[in-house]
């Protein structure tokens, strides 16, 4: 039932923007979360957790940013193989 909440949050999503020059009609927003919603923040940190999980353990580091992950670790392979997954 939450999903389908979610969802209908966010299908159907328009669109206009303000410039010098006036005001663009609405349109259609394909994907990406709402901003400055902070519905947006718990969806998105929801995502990189299960994106991360995997991986996460067996890291010496791993270090999260808004839209990076950064993967280190002892062996070039051992990097790729993260990535891999």
């Amino acid at each position: 039932m939450y999903i389908r909440v979610i969802k209908g949050m966010y299908e159907g999503g328009r669109t206009s923007v303000t410039t010098l020059g006036g005001v663009t009609n609405y349109f259609f927003i394909g994907m990406g979360l709402h901003q400055g919603s902070t519905f947006s923040y718990y969806l998105f940190t929801v995502v990189m957790d299960e994106l991360i999980k995997g991986i996460q353990d067996e890291l010496p580091w791993c270090i999260l940013f808004t839209d990076d992950i950064a993967l280190i670790d002892k062996t070039r392979e051992g990097v790729n193989g993260k990535l891999e997954r």
